[in-house]
């Protein structure tokens, strides 16, 4: 009897975020904070602006004096995690200055440049900090911070947003960086696939791959043949058990791509998983006492030649790797084990075609296994493998040689 523990792995596919490091030019640009003022002076300053706010409501320019001493007041603060309140007060002032505004062009313009100058000081100092410029160690928590001022600064500022994410997930905080891309998310309009992808990224190694789906498939929806979202999303629908769905995006992958052999072990494996879905769905149906389903046999047939074309093609074009083998081998023997299960479920009437399959993939299986074994006498998993596989067949001698190898 075959013991149906032994697993093909699903393959998942190697690609990643957060490896390089996206830079912008460093700002030449004087802050500004050029001028000496201490933060006491600077607080006075915003004081007596309060007051005449307070009497002039409507005056604009006093608004945007009080957010430009509010940008230089935070830049006073030597850890950037404490410039976030004055930053908040000042995109809040400037804002309302803006509105005041109103058609004033040049006036609307002084505004955006200070929140331009503003959010290129914090973003350029956070990727010096990732970078670890001058020969430093990274400092990831130092860049999130200066990247999380840019977000207040600019909130919709995509780029600031997946930086802080990368400098939290190299400092180990795996969930922040989820947190602040999934802000990200709700915050800017139409975010780009290059935030989504690196969300779904995440919400992949987090082992979430529903939520992983949802965000990959909104990213392909405005993406054109985005092969990196393609090979993310194939990983999503492997890891969340989707067969079909992980069988049409990897032809698409392969068609791109027709000698990556991960692609082609990938979508050997899912049909494989999509066949023995099947299969088990007529085991299952026998169980509750229903009538044999022929057609889902017949459909759950095909989808393992299919799966078993896809392995001989990958092993013909790589005839000396061992892992291949290995896996092609491991299907031949699952396969032959979910048709063993159905055995005996049915009647007399369809248990040779049944046999006639169990026979055709342990046949297959053996050169394989053998070849295995010649290169790793001490390899006991296959050694296990072929003596039920030479049992089952009948193979006596075989079935004893391997016994002792055990």
């Amino acid at each position: 009897m075959i013991h149906y523990y032994t697993r093909i792995a699903s393959l998942v596919l190697a690609f990643g975020f957060f490896i390089s490091c996206s830079t912008l030019q460093s700002s030449n640009q004087k802050s500004a904070s050029s001028e000496n003022l201490s933060e006491q002076q600077i607080q006075r300053q915003i004081k007596s602006l309060d007051e005449n706010i307070s009497s002039n409501p409507e005056q604009a320019d006093l608004y945007f004096q009080k957010g430009k001493l509010l940008t230089k007041l935070a830049q006073k603060k030597g850890n950037p995690s404490e410039r976030v309140s004055p930053y908040t007060s000042a995109r809040q002032v400037l804002d309302r200055a803006s509105a005041l505004y109103g058609d004033a062009t040049n006036s609307k313009d002084k505004v955006n440049d200070l929140l331009n100058v503003t959010w290129s000081l914090e973003h350029n100092q956070g990727v010096k900090l990732l970078q670890g410029e001058n020969k430093e160690q990274p400092n990831y928590d130092g860049a999130a911070a200066h990247f999380n001022n840019a977000t207040v600064i600019i909130p919709d500022s995509s780029i600031s947003y997946t930086m802080k994410a990368r400098a939290l997930y190299r400092g180990q905080h795996p969930q922040e960086a989820i947190q602040t891309l999934e802000k990200a998310q709700r915050t800017i309009d139409n975010p780009p696939a290059l935030l989504l992808e690196q969300l779904a990224y995440l919400y992949l190694k987090n082992d979430t791959p529903k939520k992983a789906i949802r965000v990959y498939e909104q990213a392909e929806s405005f993406s054109n043949n985005n092969l990196n979202l393609l090979h993310g999303l194939s990983n999503a629908y492997i890891n969340a058990g989707k067969h079909q769905k992980a069988i049409d995006i990897l032809k698409q992958l392969i068609k791109n791509e027709p000698q990556n052999i991960i692609y082609g072990q990938s979508l050997a494996t899912e049909l494989y998983f999509l066949g023995k879905s099947k299969l088990d769905s007529v085991a299952n149906t026998l169980k509750n006492g229903n009538a044999f389903d022929k057609t889902a046999l017949d459909s759950a047939s095909t989808l393992l030649t299919k799966a078993e074309e896809q392995f001989n093609q990958i092993s013909n074009v790589n005839p000396g790797n061992l892992e291949i083998q290995e896996r092609t081998a491991t299907f031949y023997y699952n396969s032959a084990s979910q048709y063993q299960k159905i055995m005996p479920l049915v009647s007399e009437e369809h248990q040779p075609r049944l046999r006639e399959k169990i026979k055709q993939y342990l046949s297959a299986s053996i050169p394989l296994f053998e070849n295995l074994v010649e290169q790793d006498q001490k390899n006991q998993k296959v050694w296990e493998k072929l003596f039920r596989a030479y049992s089952i067949l009948g193979m006596e001698q075989e079935a004893e040689n391997a016994k002792a190898n055990l």
